[in-house]
């Protein structure tokens, strides 16, 4: 009994793999085995009237891993295992290694990834037939991720009341702060802030993609307690006073006290329930803060609180 080769090839979802289409894994496969070309059919192995489910099964890989060499680990289904068959590696089009079967299915290989997407094939051979094949895909990033500090600035005076981390990452990045993990907009955006106790804070900020590369910046601030703020008056403007689910709108704060425009003065926005982020205003008393248009239709209040103060705007939402 005869099947075409594209038949007894089978794909299956591998978790956490990006994956090669199917129609190009053939290719590849083809390419890279000669005695294939040309083949219009094979022999199915004994046992069984299809191949369906024999495919290797390697064990959980990393989508992206920052590791050159890769090892690769995983069993052949128990129904599939028979004398004389092989295992067979191919990386990027290429067959790296063949390996008798072992009788009990397992098999290994150690793959050495380039830089970037590597397509990987673990194919079941029968003398010279395919029987089933299962692709990988694993990315080989071994460059850290970029990250910006863009505020405190080193040696820079603080209010110990809330000390202000912003910058800016690569997205998909992981960043902590002294520690904690800060959750990311999806541009790589950041912001966070603390309590300190007055004197010198020591600050470090790590940034971790997915493949495990990480930045580290350290700075020092010193903190103090800033002067009592009565009579503060808030004022929120936005860019846009109506927006869709999902566009981007800038908010710019006013904060003005009994002397003119507060400096260093920190300003935390929230929209409707969500909490947003924080920022401190400049030497103008202004602070700018971006964030993107929830979910949820109808009008929606941008409140702004400092020092005990609150100011507010409304957006209105629309789909």
């Amino acid at each position: 009994m005869t099947l075409g080769v594209a038949a007894l090839i089978v794909v299956p979802l591998a978790g956490g793999a990006i994956g090669a289409t199917f129609e190009q894994f053939v290719t590849q496969v083809q390419s890279a085995i000669p005695l294939l070309q040309g083949r219009g059919s094979i022999d199915l192995p004994a046992g069984g009237s299809t191949s369906i489910g024999a495919a290797p099964i390697a064990d959980s890989l990393p989508a992206y891993t920052r590791d050159p060499q890769l090892q690769l680990t995983g069993k052949v289904p128990s129904f599939a295992v028979q004398a004389g068959r092989s295992v067979q590696f191919v990386l990027n089009g290429a067959v790296v290694a063949t390996t008798l079967l072992d009788p009990s299915g397992a098999f290994n290989a150690t793959l050495a990834l380039k830089e970037g997407l590597n397509s990987i094939g673990v194919a079941l051979i029968a003398d010279r037939d395919v029987v089933a094949v299962s692709t990988y895909s694993v990315v080989l990033d071994r460059t850290p991720p970029t990250m910006t500090v863009t505020q405190p600035a080193t040696g820079s005076t603080v209010d110990a009341k809330s000390v202000v981390v912003v910058g800016t990452t690569e997205p998909g990045s992981t960043i902590t702060v002294n520690g904690r993990i800060v959750v990311i907009t999806p541009e790589g955006g950041f912001t966070d802030s603390f309590p300190a106790t007055p004197g010198s804070v020591p600050i470090t900020v790590v940034a971790r993609d997915r493949a495990g590369n990480e930045t580290t910046q350290k700075l020092t601030v010193t903190a103090q307690q800033v002067t009592q703020t009565i009579g503060l008056t808030i004022t929120v403007t936005l860019d846009k006073t109506t927006a869709k689910v999902g566009q981007g709108v800038l908010a710019t704060v006013y904060v003005v006290g009994t002397t003119g425009p507060r400096a260093g003065v920190p300003v935390t926005l929230s929209v409707g329930v969500a909490s947003i982020g924080t920022a401190v205003t400049d030497g103008a008393g202004i602070a700018r803060i971006p964030f993107v248009a929830p979910a949820g239709e109808g009008e929606t209040s941008v409140v702004v609180l400092a020092a005990g103060s609150s100011g507010r705007a409304s957006l209105t939402i629309s789909r």
